[in-house]
C-alpha cells in the first residue's frame, strides 16, 4: 500500500470515528431529554441552547461526512 492509500485509509477511519461520535452524542442528548422529562422536569433555555448549537454543530460535520463519502464514491466509476 504506498503512503498516499495509507492516509486516504486513515481519513476514512477518521471519518467513522467522527460518525460514531457524532451518534453517541445524540443517543446521549436524547436519552439525558427523557430522563428530564421522565422525571416531570424540562430543560431550562440555556440547556436548550447548548443542546441546538451543539446538533448544528453536528449537522455541518455529517454534511461535510457526506460530501466527502460522495466525492470516493465518484472516484471509484
Amino acid at each position: 500500500m504506498t503512503p498516499e492509500q495509507k492516509q486516504e485509509v486513515l481519513h476514512l477511519i477518521q471519518a467513522h470515528e467522527r460518525t460514531i461520535a457524532i451518534c453517541r452524542a445524540c443517543a446521549q442528548t436524547a436519552r439525558d431529554l427523557a430522563w428530564e422529562v421522565k422525571r416531570g422536569g424540562a430543560p431550562d433555555s440555556a440547556a436548550l441552547k447548548q443542546t441546538i448549537d451543539e446538533s448544528e454543530r453536528v449537522l455541518d460535520q455529517l454534511g461535510g461526512i457526506e460530501r466527502a463519502i460522495a466525492e470516493m464514491k465518484a472516484a471509484l466509476w
